[in-house]
């Protein structure tokens, strides 16, 4: 029995139901606490860095994503394996700040329902261990059984197996620091380069985008998690907020964002990223940001970043 004597989810039946796995999967205990209900532990893998929170916004929507599709599989009336490609989320912080990273497993919840039969809603929020809330993501996901999602991403079928391994870490890491990083891509924000600020706009470029940078996330058919591209984008818009700020070393909370997923990008494709402030209201900061492969969109994002004093 897991939490509050519940029933936990195997990892092998949620890998099998929503067709992630680890590394980019990092939940742990899983547990049913109701019809279409989901509970569990979340870490902190990444520092939150710039971020005066626990917990990176865009970790907290990998995390929540992840969870939000777990309970909409428990509930999915169809059997077999589906894939949960998030279409829409909207986050919003929930905790006054500024709050520092915590060394215990947050808590996540979440609760999914169908919508219609190829679409599932998820809320759910994240909580500290104390259960105070921290932040809430709402996602719509767009349903794809096994066979559907194999005709459509055809073209990212890659085996892993025969893909080198990135040797990427940071300045001074150890031998362990990097086999930590073969394990899991994931503990680190994509590696943006080329970032070129233009006066409100800054613009970055990550890729060509090696098949363990998406590790997990899916098996065969690597391609880019909507989170890690949201990561990037949060990344540059808070770079771009610390340059107009003129300090290098200001600290900001996000205090919302609302992403919207137009496509993936495959393994080996590169991608340019954006972000623009286009609007400055009190002490909030809000940019509009976007991501695209050549002349097909990726995803934007809208973002309001708010300073700290």
């Amino acid at each position: 029995m897991g939490l509050s004597g519940h029933p936990v989810v195997p990892k092998s039946e949620l890998y099998a139901r929503i067709c992630v796995r680890d590394p980019y999967f990092a939940l742990s205990e899983v547990t049913m606490v109701g019809p279409g209900e989901v509970l569990a532990r979340v870490p902190v893998e990444q520092d939150p860095g710039a971020e005066a929170s626990p917990i990176n916004a865009a970790e907290v929507g990998r995390h929540l994503a992840i969870l939000g599709s777990c309970a909409s599989s428990l509930v999915n009336p169809k059997e077999g394996q589906h894939y949960y490609l998030a279409r829409r989320a909207r986050l919003e912080r929930l905790h006054d700040g500024p709050r520092s990273r915590l060394d215990e497993p947050l808590w996540g919840l979440a609760r999914a329902e169908f919508i219609d039969k190829r679409c599932a809603r998820a809320h759910t929020v994240l909580a500290d261990p104390e259960g105070l809330p921290l932040f809430s993501l709402e996602v719509d996901f767009n349903v794809l059984s096994s066979a559907a999602f194999l005709r459509l991403f055809e073209g990212a079928r890659l085996d892993m197996r025969r893909e080198p391994r990135a040797e990427r870490g940071p300045r001074g890491a150890t031998p362990a620091d990097f086999a930590a990083l073969r394990q899991n891509p994931h503990r680190q924000p994509p590696p943006l380069k080329d970032l070129v600020r233009d006066g409100e706009c800054m613009r970055a470029t990550l890729g060509p985008v090696t098949a363990e940078l998406c590790k997990g996330h899916f098996a065969l058919h690597p391609v880019l998690p909507v989170a890690v591209v949201m990561s990037g984008l949060s990344g540059l818009a808070g770079t771009l907020l610390r340059q107009l700020l003129g300090n290098a070393r200001a600290r900001y909370l996000v205090t919302r964002g609302e992403v919207r997923a137009d496509s993936l990008a495959y393994a080996g494709e590169t991608v340019t990223f954006g972000a623009h402030r286009h609007g400055v209201e009190g002490s909030d900061h809000r940019f509009y940001c976007w991501a695209s492969v050549g002349e097909r969109l990726i995803g934007v994002m809208e973002l309001t970043l708010t300073p700290l004093e």
